[in-house]
């Protein structure tokens, strides 16, 4: 295709970069309205990707009421994977014992447990590197222990 290209006309060349059809005339400048009116974004006040732009989340000290148990980092759980939010690889950890890392909250308004197993021989490894298995509040059991 592009050995055809060098031997082609050069007005026929310039017809394939694309042509301005017409213009408009601008009289006004557009009327301000929010950014979702006219197609572009709205700014957020804080980065919602920023942990530290919201000082109320804090996921090495919030917490999530499991049963009307409070669950925050440091605390003890079992593993119970739900049929729900569960894959193949979780199933494997039904019943393991685990620690609670951090509680993490989603911009959806999800809330997640970052867990480090108990018998896992590289849980120090995963802990430093931040490297953790994820659950949800309906997938663990504090009762258990």
């Amino acid at each position: 295709m592009i050995d055809l290209t060098e031997s082609m006309p050069a007005e026929v060349l310039e017809r394939l970069h694309g042509a301005v059809r017409g213009l408009r005339e601008v009289t006004a400048p557009a009327p301000a309205v929010p950014g979702d009116a006219r197609g572009g974004p709205l700014r957020p006040d804080a980065p919602w990707w920023d942990p530290g732009a919201d000082a109320s989340v804090d996921p090495a000290h919030d917490h999530v009421l499991v049963d009307g148990r409070e669950v925050r980092a440091g605390s003890r759980v079992v593993l119970r994977p739900g049929l729900r939010h569960t894959d193949a690889q979780d199933l494997f950890l039904a019943g393991r014992r685990a620690q609670v890392e951090a509680v993490l909250h989603d911009v959806d308004g999800g809330v997640h447990l970052a867990v480090t197993v108990d018998d896992d021989p590289g849980a120090d490894i995963r802990r430093e590197q931040g490297r953790y298995l994820y659950f949800q509040p309906d997938e663990i059991d504090v009762e258990a222990l």
